[in-house]
C-alpha cells in the first residue's frame, strides 16, 4: 500500500499509472479492513469464552475432571432410564395379570350379568 502511494509517476503515462495506484491502494485498504474485522471477531469470541469460563487446553486436568463428571452423570441418567423402563414393563405385566384375574361369572338370575373382580 505504501509503495502504491509513494511510487513516482512517469510523465508520459501519469494518469493511467495514478489510476492504477489508486485502485491498488483501494484493494489493499479493503483487505486491511477485512483482516481487522476478522481480528475483532476473534477478539470478541475470546472474550465470550473468557467470560463463560477459563480457557482450557485439550488434555488439561480440569477438562479431564469435567469429562469424568459428565460421564458419571450420563451413567446415572442411563441407570434411571433403565429403571423407568423396568417399572413400566412391570406395571404392564401387573395390569395384564389383573385382567387375567377378573373372573366373569355369568349368572342367569333375573336376566342380568354379574362380573366378579378378584384382586391380590
Amino acid at each position: 500500500m505504501v509503495l502504491a502511494a509513494t511510487e513516482p509517476l512517469p510523465t508520459s503515462m501519469a494518469i493511467p499509472q495514478a489510476s492504477l495506484n489508486a485502485m491498488t491502494m483501494n484493494n489493499e485498504v479493503s483487505a486491511l479492513i477485512k483482516e481487522v474485522e476478522n481480528l475483532l471477531a476473534l477478539n470478541r469470541e475470546i472474550k465470550k469464552l473468557w467470560i463463560a469460563g477459563p480457557l482450557r487446553k485439550p488434555g488439561d486436568a480440569d477438562e479431564k475432571n469435567l469429562q469424568k463428571e459428565i460421564d458419571e452423570k450420563a451413567s446415572q441418567v442411563s441407570k434411571l432410564y433403565n429403571t423407568l423402563v423396568e417399572l413400566e414393563s412391570e406395571a404392564a405385566r401387573k395390569s395384564a395379570t389383573q385382567k387375567a384375574l377378573v373372573i366373569a361369572e355369568v349368572k342367569k338370575e333375573d336376566s342380568y350379568v354379574r362380573i366378579k373382580h378378584e384382586s391380590q
